[in-house]
C-alpha cells in the first residue's frame, strides 16, 4: 500500500490575523465580556485617582487642622481601596470564566475538525503531537483570553489616563516620563519577532517529547520485553534537552527584553525625580504634588513594564495560534454534499466500483495505489480479494467507508454514488473489523455498544454470545462491566477479535469489510472466530481481505489483485484451475 500524502509546509499567518481567529470564539459572551470591561474601566479609574488622593494626604498634613482633613482622605482613601478590590474581583471572574467558555469551544472544535480528518492523516502524524496541540497549545490560548488580554487592556487605560493626568498637571516632567515610550516600542519590534519563532520553537520541541513518552506508553510491553526502558528514557531525555535548550534560549532573549525595558522606564523615574526635587527646591511645586507626580511616572513605568511582559505572552501565543489553526483550518479531503440523497434505513447492499482510480499523492509521476478497477458486487455476496502485498486491497476497501475518494471513478451503493450520500448514513450502513481489533479503555459493555450507543443489555449480550464471547466475559471479575484497558490490553488476541465482531453484529449494518488477522490463534479461538464470523456474514454484504484457506473457499467470488488491477475474478476451484496469480499465491500462502 502507498504511503499517505507528505505532510505540508506550515502555513504561518500574519501576527494579528492568528489570534483575530479567537474572536468569533468570544463574540457569545459579548454581554458579561461588556460587564467585565465596564468594571475594568472603572477600577482602572480608581486605580488612577489614588496618586492624586495621596498627594493631596501628604500636603494636608503640612496645613492647620491636619488631623481632620487627614483623617477624610484616608476614609476616602479607603473607600477607594475596597471599592476597587471588588471591581477588580467581579471584572477578574467574569473574564475568567468567560476565556474557560470560549477555549473550550476552541478545544471542540479542533478536536471535531481532526475526527473530520481521514486515516492516513493521522498515519502520518504522530498522537502526541496532535494531543500536545489539543492540550498545551490551547491552555496557552485560554491564559491569553482569561488573563493577559485583561491585563494588556488594564495597563493601557492605566498609562493613557496617567500620561493625560500628568500633562495636565505638569507638561514639563511629563516628556520626560514619557520618554520611555518610544524606546519601549522600538525594543518590542527588535525583539518581539525574535520571540515568537523561539516560542513556537519550544511549542514544537515540547509536542515532539509528548510524542515520545505516547509511544513508549502505548507501546510498553514492546519497551519491556527488549528490555528497552533505559533507550527509551534517553529519547526522552533527549527531547526534555532539547526543550531546555531552547527554552533557556528563549529566556535569555526575553531576559535582554525585560532588562532593557525596566532601565529605560525606571531612569526616566530617576529623572523625574531629580527634577521634581530640584522644583519643589525653588517652590514651584508642593511636595504632595511631587509624590502625586512620582507615582504616576512609577504607574506609567510599571504599565511600560507589565506591556512588555504581555508582548512576550502575546508572541507565544501567537505561536500557539498557528499551530491551532493550522489544523482547524485544514480542509479534510472527504467533503460533505450541500443537499445529500436519501439512503434506506436498510440499504440493499449492492457495491459498484467503475472504472475507480486512486492515489495517495497527485502527481504524473506518482504511482497509482488502484488503476482502473471495475467491480460489482451484488447484495448479500461475500467476496474475497486476494492478492500479494502492495496489490491495493487494503486502498479498495478504504474508499468504501469514504476514508479516501477516488482520484477517478465512481462508487457506488445501491446505485448511488457514495460522493453525494450523507457521510453519517453511508458509515452507519457499513461495518468494519479490522485485522488488530480496536478497543477503547472502557468496559466490555461500552466497548460493543460502541456500534449502537444506548443499545439496551440484552441486545448487547446477545451480540456477545453470537460472537462466542459471552462465555469468556461472564469468567472475568465484574463481567460485561470489567475494564479491558489500553487498546484492550487486557484480553488476549482471541478474546479482542470476538469483542470487535460482536460490535460488528450489533451494529448490523448492510456491508461489511472483514480484513482478517493473520496472527496464530490456538485451535478453540480459530474455531469460535469462524463460527462467529459465518453468523455475522449471513445475509449481508461481504468484502474479506483474505488471509485464511478456509475464507477464500467460503467466497462466493475471489477476486484477485495485482499492482493496483483486478487479473483475476472466479470461485476457488476455477482459479486453481487456471493455473495463474491465484494459483501461485495458494501455492505459497494456502496450502497446508
Amino acid at each position: 500500500m502507498s504511503t499517505p500524502p507528505a505532510e505540508p509546509r506550515r502555513k504561518k499567518l500574519p501576527p494579528p490575523t492568528a489570534l483575530k481567529r479567537l474572536l468569533p470564539l468570544i463574540r457569545p459572551y459579548r454581554w458579561p465580556l461588556t460587564l467585565a470591561t465596564l468594571a475594568l474601566i472603572a477600577g482602572a479609574g480608581l486605580n488612577l485617582s489614588l496618586p492624586l488622593m495621596m498627594g493631596r494626604l501628604v500636603d494636608a498634613a503640612f496645613q492647620p487642622n491636619a488631623r481632620v482633613t487627614l483623617d477624610r482622605f484616608a476614609l476616602l482613601l479607603f473607600l477607594i481601596v475596597v471599592a476597587q478590590a471588588v471591581l477588580n474581583a467581579v471584572q477578574a471572574y467574569l473574564l475568567s470564566s468567560t476565556g474557560e467558555r470560549a477555549v473550550a469551544g476552541l478545544r471542540r472544535t479542533l478536536f471535531s475538525r481532526l475526527l473530520d480528518q481521514p486515516p492516513g492523516f493521522f498515519a502520518d502524524r504522530r498522537t502526541g503531537e496532535l494531543t500536545s496541540r489539543l492540550t498545551t497549545d490551547i491552555a496557552q490560548l485560554q491564559g491569553t483570553v482569561s488573563h493577559q488580554i485583561a491585563e494588556f487592556s488594564r495597563q493601557v487605560l492605566t498609562l493613557a489616563g496617567a500620561v493625560t493626568l500628568l500633562a495636565i498637571t505638569q507638561p514639563r516632567l511629563t516628556l520626560t516620563a514619557l520618554a520611555v515610550i518610544p524606546i519601549a516600542v522600538a525594543t518590542a519590534f527588535f525583539f518581539g519577532r525574535r520571540l515568537r519563532r523561539m516560542s513556537t520553537g519550544v511549542q514544537d520541541k515540547v509536542a515532539e517529547a509528548t510524542a515520545v513518552a505516547e509511544e513508549a506508553f502505548s507501546q510498553i510491553r514492546t519497551v519491556q520485553s527488549f528490555a528497552m526502558e533505559e533507550w527509551e528514557r534517553t529519547r526522552f531525555s533527549d527531547r526534555v534537552d532539547a526543550i531546555v535548550t531552547a527554552a533557556v534560549i528563549r529566556a535569555r532573549v526575553r531576559g535582554m527584553f525585560f532588562g532593557a525595558i525596566t532601565f529605560a522606564a525606571f531612569t526616566a523615574v530617576v529623572i523625574v525625580l531629580w527634577q521634581g526635587g530640584v522644583l519643589v527646591s525653588e517652590g514651584k511645586l508642593t511636595a504632595g504634588e511631587l509624590i502625586t507626580f512620582l507615582i504616576y511616572t512609577i504607574t506609567i513605568a510599571g504599565s511600560v513594564s507589565s506591556l512588555a511582559s504581555f508582548f512576550s505572552v502575546y508572541q507565544e501565543s501567537v505561536g500557539a495560534a498557528e499551530r491551532v489553526f493550522e489544523l482547524i483550518e485544514r480542509p479534510s479531503p472527504i467533503t460533505h454534499p450541500a443537499t445529500a440523497a436519501a439512503l434506506a434505513s436498510r440499504p440493499e447492499g449492492e457495491l459498484t466500483l467503475e472504472r475507480v482510480s486512486f492515489q495517495y499523492q497527485a502527481g504524473a509521476d506518482q504511482p497509482w495505489a488502484l488503476r482502473q478497477v471495475d467491480l460489482r458486487v451484488p447484495a448479500g455476496q461475500i467476496v474475497a480479494l486476494v492478492g500479494p502485498s502492495g496489490a491495493g486491497k487494503t486502498t479498495l476497501v478504504s474508499l468504501l467507508p469514504r476514508f479516501w475518494d477516488p482520484t477517478d471513478g465512481v462508487i457506488r451503493l445501491d446505485g448511488q454514488d457514495l460522493r453525494t450520500l450523507n457521510l453519517g448514513d453511508l458509515r452507519r450502513a457499513i461495518g468494519v473489523v479490522p485485522q488488530e481489533p480496536a478497543l477503547f479503555s472502557g468496559t466490555i459493555r461500552e466497548n460493543i455498544a460502541y456500534a449502537r450507543p444506548g443499545a439496551p443489555a440484552d441486545a448487547v449480550e446477545a451480540a456477545a454470545r453470537a460472537a462466542h464471547a459471552h462465555e469468556f466475559i461472564e469468567r472475568l471479575p465484574g463481567g460485561y462491566d470489567a475494564l479491558v484497558g489500553e487498546r484492550g490490553v487486557k484480553l488476549s488476541g482471541g478474546q479482542r477479535q470476538r469483542i470487535a465482531i460482536a460490535r460488528a453484529i450489533l451494529k448490523d449494518p448492510a456491508v461489511l469489510i472483514l480484513d482478517e488477522a493473520t496472527s496464530s490463534l490456538d485451535n478453540e479461538s480459530e474455531r469460535l472466530i469462524e463460527d462467529a464470523l459465518d453468523r455475522l456474514l449471513v445475509g449481508r454484504t461481504t468484502v474479506i481481505i483474505a488471509h485464511r484457506l478456509s475464507t477464500v473457499r467460503r467466497a462466493d467470488r475471489i477476486v484477485v489483485l495485482d499492482h493496483g488491477r483486478i487479473v483475476e475474478e472466479g470461485s476457488h476451484a476455477a482459479l486453481l484451475e487456471r493455473g495463474g496469480l491465484y494459483a501461485r499465491l495458494y501455492q505459497q500462502q494456502f496450502r497446508d
